[in-house]
């Protein structure tokens, strides 16, 4: 076992140390297509919260009984 673990050390430290070129290229539409993709993750995110939080909200929510409604209307 402590070999596998020297010999993942070693190749983690020599991929560190021995960098090569990536020879990429991300063009402006990438870019978009990239900011995009993470605008919609946030906003799905942000309607997952929301419709959780009034579905849960509501299980709270005191629900006004028949006394209630006649008394209010007198």
């Amino acid at each position: 076992m402590a070999k596998i673990a020297q010999f993942t050390l070693i190749v983690l430290v020599a991929t560190v140390l021995l960098p090569t070129d990536a020879m990429a290229y991300i063009d402006p539409g990438s870019g978009s297509a990239i900011i995009s993709a993470i605008i919609g993750f946030v906003v799905a995110i942000g309607l997952l919260f929301k419709t959780f939080w009034y579905k849960i909200s509501s299980i709270f929510k005191r629900k006004p009984s028949a006394e209630d409604k006649t008394t209010s209307d007198s």
